[in-house]
């Protein structure tokens, strides 16, 4: 499988409209806003909380500025591998492009995967040089930020995270209250 790894930290805010001007102070520009609907399923043969993996089927709903929702929505299917660090949730990760979520959803059922748990969150995104920034107001778990950057191969994942590090303290924030735990997880154990 050729995966790219996705370095990500996230951190627990406060106030979302002090951190999305904070952003964009640091120059980042606003690029959209949606609803996000993640179904995370289980594997019929083996426990992903054991082996730190995750199947997620991604409803995006954009909305227009006014908090509308548009009339497009978009299916992603997503497999993320086990955290390869301690510092953050950088990991393995392959996504496909879909258009039907019922559908693959019944499939996988199907073959056995049954549904864990459906997390709710409005997103707004940021991009800054090669890094999304997100703030994330989640249902039933809370408000946060996400900064992302994809590395290609290994040899990146270094440059990637600390540049990362960099701007959450350019932000103001501190890099040893991120949360390595998935909003899964966090929803769960709530």
């Amino acid at each position: 499988m050729n995966s790219t790894y996705e370095v990500e930290v996230k951190l627990a805010i406060e106030d979302i409209a002090e951190i999305e001007e904070r952003i964009r102070l640091l120059g980042a520009e606003r690029t959209n806003i949606e609803v996000q609907i993640d179904s995370y399923f289980n594997h019929p043969c083996k426990s992903f909380q054991a082996t730190d993996e995750a199947l997620r089927v991604r409803e995006r709903r954009p909305l227009d500025h006014e908090g509308s929702t548009l009339s497009t929505e978009l299916v992603e299917l997503t497999y993320k591998g086990p955290k390869i660090d301690t510092t953050t949730k950088t990991r393995a990760e392959s996504s496909v492009q879909l258009n039907d979520a019922e559908s693959v959803t019944t499939i996988l059922e199907s073959l056995g995967f049954k549904l864990v748990a459906q997390v709710s969150k409005k997103r707004q995104f940021f991009s800054l040089s090669e890094m999304t920034i997100s703030t994330d107001e989640v249902e039933d778990v809370g408000l946060f930020i996400e900064l992302e950057s994809i590395a290609n191969n290994e040899d990146e994942l270094a440059e990637k995270r600390e540049r990362i590090f960099k701007v959450v303290k350019d932000l103001g924030l501190d890099i040893t209250q991120s949360i390595r735990e998935s909003y899964l997880e966090l929803y769960l154990n709530r």
